[in-house]
């Protein structure tokens, strides 16, 4: 009877705990590759509530030193979870730029959340010198393909009333264990 009660102990501890799962949110950078001048675009989805703003901080990756701070872009999540800004490369040296999100103390992230994603910033090629230059060819122009959305379902989240339940399940389970073993000792 004694071992029926400690199994019933553990699985309502079993039950109380649930999951521990955090928010998503990823994001892309369209073209992964640019010349200084160009226009990069941040496209992301989170599973994170409406409204609540953050920024993504940019890196210039310098060889042999630590990566530079290039700039911060705010963004804010709208409904539907979508979020995004562009980043004009004007001036930008040529480089690998990393952009990264800083982790939410208020939303915590699950573990496929993206928070770092990279750019390349090219030299813009060299024209050797020419004596007459032709007139440019007109070139028909044909409209960008779109490129598909990844939705991600928001993974479960966790609740702090919900792991204070867990933890206090798991202290009721061990206070069982203990007076249960105790008892025998007797």
């Amino acid at each position: 009877m004694k071992l029926l009660k400690i199994y019933i102990v553990v699985a309502c501890c079993v039950l109380l705990t649930g999951t521990a799962a955090g928010y998503t949110i990823a994001f892309t950078v369209t073209p992964p590759e640019t010349m200084p001048g160009g226009m990069v675009t941040i496209t992301g989805t989170s599973s994170i509530p409406a409204g609540y703003a953050d920024e993504a901080v940019l890196y210039r990756e310098v060889p042999n030193y630590p990566p530079k701070d290039a700039g911060r872009y705010p963004f804010t999540i709208t409904e539907g979870g979508n979020w995004g800004f562009t980043i004009d490369t004007t001036g930008f040296l040529p480089s690998t730029y990393k952009i990264q999100l800083s982790k939410s103390a208020d939303y915590p992230y699950g573990s496929s959340a993206v928070l770092m994603q990279t750019f390349v910033v090219t030299a813009p090629p060299e024209t050797p010198p020419s004596v007459a230059t032709p007139a440019p060819t007109p070139m028909a122009t044909t409209p960008p393909e779109e490129i598909p959305t990844l939705i991600i379902p928001p993974e479960p989240t966790t609740s702090p009333v919900s792991m204070a339940t867990a933890l206090a399940a798991t202290g009721i389970c061990a206070l069982a264990f203990a007076y249960e073993f105790r008892r025998r000792d007797e």
